[in-house]
């Protein structure tokens, strides 16, 4: 039997409509997905809508142009419109310097010899740096899905036994109305009210039952009358969104090994989590798929054998079907009951969505409406990452909460743009795995009020053959 989170507290606020859904965006015009007000069935369904065809038939097409998610995301998500613009397909500045002479195709970028090693930064602890760099890459006229984290409010709920309230309802009202977020695994929200279009505050913020007031800025904690935590063991769903297009074929190779590891090594942390792992894959318009779900299961062995099938190919100009491919990942999988589960999304990819194509559901809506869930996303950014790419993955993570994760391959090999403010002294380098375990321990450890939850680095082999004991 699952043990659920610790009791959460329905806060007693008038939402902004029956189902719960946050404010709408005025950025993008359209409103985040509504809330399930059922728990889904956590049975898994494998290959959602059948596996997919790794590999177009002869030159053509798929006969939808690329254009159609999986048969459960096209109800969820609804169909995706394109407009070609003049600059549809035109490749970055890094994807120029990579590209072949052989149809425009990104060329792969040379593979590490060694295991997969990444750092990780948190914008969110450093939030006055990382308003400089977006202001530094926002100089550069790069074109990006903009939604201003100015004035951002963070709030923390915690149990009267000091542990974090997660998957609680945490409302926000003010000039603009109300928004209703909901806390992830540290029993953290953070909210940002131009994306809301919110007013100047002050803001009324009220969940469990306590209501404080907070002007754009603040940090604000609030002190529940119930405890918080989690029992044993902590039910955890975790998706792996794949960028599965040619350019990410030598290091998808590698990361099947890595990410099989990281599923064995989070099946056995310390409490045994009750893990479900899933995965999304995506490529672009005109590839045999542009979207791919293999549902959440607790079936290890058959995530890991279906992980084993992927092929990575197509993908055509640099861009991808990210929009598609998040709008999936948050839609598709048969997700547990927020208030009881610990919720990830790891995103591994090296380019940018078609930031210049319009789409039914940019990301930026998918964004908010994982900070409406409480889901943390955790982009992984691979070898041929350019500065677009680069501040969408940070956008993800700063927004949900997730830290920004990023490939290392030695002095001046770390996956980012050439505009990143991220130098050397700024993380630690650790093999890939290791990485992404510590990452999701944490998360428990927050819950579990254990700090041995999370395990110490392994030491990773350096060139010389010895090792690195960082």
């Amino acid at each position: 039997m699952h043990v659920r989170l610790l009791p959460i507290v329905v806060v007693a606020a008038v939402v902004m409509s029956a189902c719960g859904s946050t404010a709408e965006p005025t950025a993008t015009g359209s409103s985040p997905t509504p809330r399930p007000t059922t728990e889904p069935t956590p049975e898994s369904r494998g290959w959602i809508g059948g596996e997919p065809d790794w590999f177009a038939a002869g030159d053509e097409a798929a006969d939808d142009g690329g254009m159609a998610l999986s048969a459960a995301g096209e109800a969820a998500v609804g169909a995706t419109a394109y407009a070609s613009g003049p600059d549809a397909d035109r490749l970055s500045p890094a994807a120029e310097r990579e590209t072949t002479d052989t149809g425009g195709e990104v060329a792969p970028s040379e593979p590490p010899s060694g295991p997969l090693t990444g750092g990780s930064i948190d914008d969110n602890d450093n939030f006055d740096d990382y308003l400089a760099y977006r202001d530094r890459v926002l100089g550069l006229g790069i074109p990006v899905r903009d939604l201003d984290p100015e004035g951002r409010v963070v709030v923390r709920v915690r149990g009267a036994n000091g542990l974090p309230l997660a998957g609680v309802d945490v409302t926000f009202g003010g000039a603009g109305g109300l928004t209703t977020l909901r806390t992830t695994a540290d029993g953290t929200v953070r909210f940002h009210p131009l994306a809301y279009a919110a007013g100047d505050g002050p803001y009324t913020v009220t969940a469990a039952e306590v209501s404080v007031e907070a002007a754009p800025g603040d940090d604000v904690i609030i002190d529940a009358p119930v405890d918080g935590g989690a029992g044993d063991p902590v039910p955890l769903d975790v998706q792996f969104l794949l960028d599965a297009t040619g350019s990410m074929a030598d290091e998808i190779d590698q990361l099947k090994a890595t990410i099989g590891t990281v599923a064995s090594r989070i099946d056995e942390l310390p409490g045994t989590p009750d893990v479900r792992l899933g995965m999304t894959l995506y490529r672009d318009r005109g590839d045999s798929f542009v979207t791919s779900t293999f549902d959440l299961t607790g079936d290890i062995a058959a995530f890991s054998e279906a992980l084993d099938a992927v092929v990575a190919d197509g993908g055509g100009d640099y861009p991808e079907a990210l929009d598609e491919a998040l709008a999936a990942a948050l839609a598709e999988p048969t997700w547990r009951a927020p208030e009881s589960t610990v919720q990830l999304v790891f995103l591994v990819a090296d380019a940018p969505p078609q930031i210049e194509r319009d789409v039914r559901r940019p990301y930026t809506d998918s964004m908010l409406d994982a900070v409406d869930r409480g889901i943390k996303i955790l982009p992984v950014s691979s070898s041929g990452t350019d500065d677009q790419a680069e501040f969408v993955f940070r956008q993800l993570a700063q927004f949900t909460g997730g830290r920004y994760v990023f490939l290392t391959y030695g002095a001046g090999g770390k996956a980012t743009g050439p505009a990143t403010d991220i130098t050397a002294v700024d993380y630690e380098e650790l093999a890939l795995d290791d990485l992404i375990v510590r990452l999701v321990a944490e998360e428990l450890a927050e819950l579990t009020g254990d700090p041995e939850v999370v395990p110490p680095p392994e030491p990773t082999p350096t060139p010389d053959g010895g090792q690195n004991g960082n």
